[in-house]
């Protein structure tokens, strides 16, 4: 009977422990990466994951906004997940020092991080110094996708300035063609609008602008000039924009019913999701701009303030699997944006891709997007409103929109 007990006994404890690993590798994850494109991206982690013997919940919210606010809810509830998809920098600070994020600096110390991502993307990956994040890649907000057969039918070139650009749209319209196919939501308004700041205001007033939000650069006649570009562009998107979503209007540009559409390289997830390859049908090309810029995002998930061992193993191999070299080819192909690691080749690459991390090289390129970096969510909130209010109200000058951007700065402040 005795022995018979201690059979038992090693038994449970076997099953316990059996329990404990499978437990330490479930993490529940919680992203807003709904879209055809995007979920076959996702899927090359979540195999690696798996194939790692973690087990994935996958929790989606669409819509970045939707998803974030699902976070913070769960967090105050109690019951955050274990991963979830965040906009590093700002806001995800303002979690970390209310100490509902936890860190990965375990993860990040044995994989050597520090060595191998660009060190603005280290620094607001960080909070006090550990790393409360793992970025997984690197886009570009100011692309201009095109369909090659719509330009040639109009008999336009790619514009390679924002008077060109008007230009073309003109002739695009008279063929019957949508010159802009866009979604009317602010944030995609946000980038079209930072497309033209970028263009016109060249590197220097962009970085015063968002980087300082420097009054003199809000009040200057460079900004009056992006206004009344921006104005300029009003006329040339559909009826149907407003609400839409930005895969919707991506469709638009594949199939040749638009032209032109701006916005970041994830679009090429749609792209490659549909069977095209970046280059071909749909050509690529950085917004218009007087000098080379690249407005990053960084798509990055960070990690519940967890106690239990169980949960904090997950989240390391979680993190472990998103830097890993060979998920950051695998994933950034499918989605259409490029390594957060600097150590990966361009080799496999689409030339798309290759445009954005030969950029990349050059320091003063490397922009950050409104939303991103330095500008707390107020703020930057505060902006994609005042520019979505601009957009939308035709009748509103560009003097009136200047005014509107530099009070709706003020008062967030």
């Amino acid at each position: 009977m005795r022995a018979l007990k201690g059979s038992v006994g090693l038994f449970s404890a076997v099953l316990l422990g059996f329990s404990v690993t499978a437990q330490a590798q479930t993490a529940e994850v919680l992203h807003w990466w709904t879209s055809g494109g995007e979920s076959a991206a996702l899927d090359k982690v979540r195999a690696a994951f798996k194939a790692k013997g973690g087990t994935w919940k996958d929790t989606p919210v669409a819509g970045g906004d939707n998803a974030r606010a699902a976070v913070v809810n769960r967090m105050i509830g109690g019951k955050p997940p274990t991963v979830f998809m965040f906009s590093i920098g700002k806001q995800l600070d303002e979690l970390a020092e209310q100490g509902l994020v936890g860190d990965v600096q375990d993860a990040a110390t044995a994989g050597k991080w520090d060595a191998v991502l660009p060190p603005l993307i280290a620094k607001v990956a960080k909070h006090d110094g550990k790393y409360v994040a793992a970025p997984l890649n690197i886009h570009g907000e100011n692309w201009m996708f095109y369909n090659v057969a719509a330009l040639k039918k109009a008999k336009v070139e790619v514009p390679k300035t924002w008077p060109e650009f008007i230009t073309a749209a003109k002739a695009l319209k008279a063929a019957g063609i949508t010159p802009i196919a866009l979604g009317g939501e602010p944030w995609q308004e946000r980038i079209l609008f930072n497309s033209v700041l970028l263009g016109v205001g060249g590197r220097d007033h962009y970085v015063k602008v968002y980087s300082q939000l420097d009054e003199a650069a809000l009040r200057s006649d460079t900004m009056l000039e992006v206004f009344k570009t921006v104005a300029a562009l009003r006329e040339f998107v559909d009826e149907g924009s407003p609400g839409r979503k930005w895969n919707i209007a991506a469709n638009m540009m594949m199939k040749g019913t638009a032209a032109f559409q701006f916005m970041g390289d994830w679009a090429k997830g749609e792209l490659v999701a549909a069977g095209i390859e970046p280059g071909t049908t749909v050509g690529c090309a950085l917004a218009p701009a007087k000098d080379k810029g690249y407005i990053m995002t960084v798509d990055a998930f960070a990690f519940s303030n967890a106690k239990d061992k169980a949960s904090r193993e997950a989240q390391k191999l979680m993190a472990n699997i998103i830097m890993d070299p060979a998920v950051q080819v695998a994933f950034n192909k499918s989605k259409g944006s490029i390594p957060v690691r600097t150590d990966v080749s361009d080799a496999s690459f689409d030339v798309c891709a290759k445009l954005a991390m030969e950029t990349l090289k050059d320091t003063k390129a490397q922009l950050a997007s409104s939303g991103l970096f330095g500008l707390p969510s107020s703020i930057s909130g505060a902006i994609d409103d005042a520019i979505s209010q601009f957009w939308n109200n035709r009748t509103m000058t560009p003097e009136q929109g200047r005014a509107l951007f530099i009070k709706t700065i003020a008062s967030a402040r």
